[in-house]
């Protein structure tokens, strides 16, 4: 498959290089360096030890990751965007290198609670407002932030959200959200099981509509994934997709660059299409060559969009 192609030079470049760090048996060595910057640095956020890599000079840009993954999401980002910034990206709240919950804990992973943790992160920088950079539930998260806080955002890139009130109502917006929910219900399953490695490949199928991919990337990409596999489980049983409102968005006066790839689901591709109808101040581009791992799949071509957007606002 054409989509997977360029995912699999996502993982290639992102994967081996910058989640080589993330084997268990290394987590005592979190200074280790990456492929963004010399060393990862911790915060206390909310109670929490928050690492963060971060570059560059100027106004702030904070990227946020998504479900499964960790600051290494924007390893091919950060020098693009610290020659005219200080790019900031972060481990969410129980993404490797912090602090993780056991399988059997019961934790908040909602968008709620990571928005919180952003606002706290910004507090504890001394950063009073940032242009904010998402992807898949980093987006979710920087939607939620600007709505609660939107002094605090300067702008927003969103790099598809599966926001699910933006689906639901019609009869092919439901069957998205049943299907997208349906096969998130098994990995939770196989998860649950023990079977660890399936239930990555069942999330790789949800967003990717292939789990071809995980047989061509390095051992070291894949650990990576089983590590923060964790938090990616409480997302899909907890089904938080749907608590942001058309209200709320329509509210939501920061320029929005909204980014969808080319091979994406139909989920996530309609979801973008109608934020992009619901936001005030939004633009919609197609990345080309591209599916849900965008920042990744056509790093070059993403850069290049988000560079604009950043300038001209």
């Amino acid at each position: 498959m054409k989509a997977l192609k360029f995912t699999t030079l996502l993982l290639l470049l992102i994967g081996f290089l910058g989640c080589k760090t993330q084997n268990p048996t290394l987590q005592e060595k979190s200074q280790t360096e990456t492929l963004a910057v010399d060393r990862p640095k911790s915060v206390n956020v909310r109670g929490e030890t928050i690492h963060y890599i971060e570059k560059g000079n100027g106004e702030p840009i904070i990227l946020i990751h998504g479900a499964i993954g960790d600051y290494n999401a924007w390893a091919l980002q950060m020098d693009t965007l610290a020659l005219n910034h200080r790019a900031i990206a972060i481990s969410r709240r129980y993404a490797w290198p912090n602090q993780q919950p056991g399988p059997d804990v019961s934790f908040d992973c909602t968008v709620a609670l990571h928005a919180k943790d952003i606002v706290g992160f910004m507090e504890e920088m001394k950063i009073s407002s940032a242009h904010l950079i998402g992807h898949s539930y980093g987006a979710m998260i920087a939607l939620r932030t600007t709505i609660d806080h939107p002094s605090k955002v300067k702008s927003l890139v969103l790099g598809e959200p599966g926001v699910e009130t933006m689906l639901s109502g019609t009869v092919k917006g439901d069957s998205l959200i049943n299907d997208f929910r349906t096969n998130f219900d098994v990995a939770v399953s196989l998860y649950k099981r023990g079977k660890h490695e399936e239930a990555v490949r069942q999330f790789l199928i949800t967003v990717l509509g292939s789990d071809e991919v995980y047989d061509v990337v390095p051992q070291a990409v894949r650990d990576g994934w089983l590590q923060n596999l964790v938090e990616g489980i409480c997302i899909a049983e907890t089904q938080d997709l749907a608590s942001i409102s058309h209200e709320e968005l329509s509210q939501i006066k920061a320029p929005v660059l909204l980014i969808k790839g080319q091979n994406s689901p139909a989920y996530l591709a309609t979801a973008s299409d109608s934020l992009n109808l619901v936001l005030p101040n939004s633009e919609l581009r197609l990345l080309p060559n591209a599916s849900h791992g965008l920042q990744g799949e056509n790093p070059s071509e993403f850069n290049k969009l988000v560079v604009k957007f950043l300038n001209d606002n």
